[in-house]
């Protein structure tokens, strides 16, 4: 029975010792810890000599000395991040565009300081709009959408300003909205791969709009900022 017992006990595994964590693994481990972090904000810190900005495809734009507000006041692109539309002598007819602006753009970076949506329109325009103000005022904060009257010749001087490759229609409207930065440059795309250059962004559908129009607010929004804080730090660091 010994011997039976003897021989089941030298066939099972022999028991192994607890195995120790090599010294190279630990090493490993503190480096990845303590290398990690401060790789990654080296990453970030490189990526702020390389931040991406919107393109500028025209040098100044002309202001908006020529035009005022359905109420009688001016309004300037200087020193404001404006989005210009042009909605013709029968705004009723864009309405489709001008909801669709609304909802994709004008609701989500209306709140960003400096922002202001700019609407062209020539003195036959006025009372469409005066309706579709209304009906807008409904659901949607109005205080930074400007609506701006001027006479034809002001209208198309303005368009022609963008020295774009797009064209007004034969009412003074368009389907594209224009971006203009603070320093009245218009912004879009130098190289889009469908498109080539981009003056103006399409309106006619959401799906247009979601394409381009709402990644490059974005970038130039972002761009805003990241100047803001690089302006703000390095007066705080001159003040101490």
């Amino acid at each position: 029975m010994k011997k039976l017992s003897h021989q089941i006990m030298s066939d099972l595994p022999k028991a192994e010792g607890i195995k120790q964590t090599s010294r190279v693994a630990i090493v490993s481990v503190l480096l990845i810890l303590f290398a990690l972090p401060l790789l990654t904000y080296l990453f970030f810190l490189n990526g702020e000599h390389h931040f991406k900005t919107l393109p500028i495809v025209t040098e100044k734009v002309s202001e908006l000395t020529a035009f005022k507000t359905l109420e009688g006041k001016s309004i300037h692109l200087t020193d404001s991040v404006s989005i210009i539309t042009f909605l013709g002598d029968k705004p009723y007819s864009r309405l489709g565009y001008v909801s669709n602006i609304n909802e994709k753009i004008y609701k989500d970076f209306h709140q960003f300081d400096g922002f202001q949506m700019i609407s062209i329109l020539p003195q036959e325009g006025i009372q469409d709009i005066e309706e579709i103000k209304a009906q807008m005022a409904e659901t949607t904060d109005l205080a930074d959408w400007h609506f701006l009257v001027g006479s034809e010749d002001e209208i198309k001087e303005l368009f022609l300003s963008f020295q774009s490759d797009l064209s007004l229609n034969s009412d003074l409207s368009s389907e594209h909205a224009f971006v203009v930065d603070k320093q009245l440059s218009l912004r879009g795309r130098s190289d889009d791969e469908e498109l080539g250059i981009v003056y103006g962004y399409d309106t006619y559908l959401i799906a247009n709009l979601n394409k381009r129009m709402m990644d490059d607010m974005r970038v130039l929004l972002a761009e805003y900022r990241f100047a803001f804080k690089k302006n703000r730090d390095e007066k705080i660091q001159k003040d101490e």
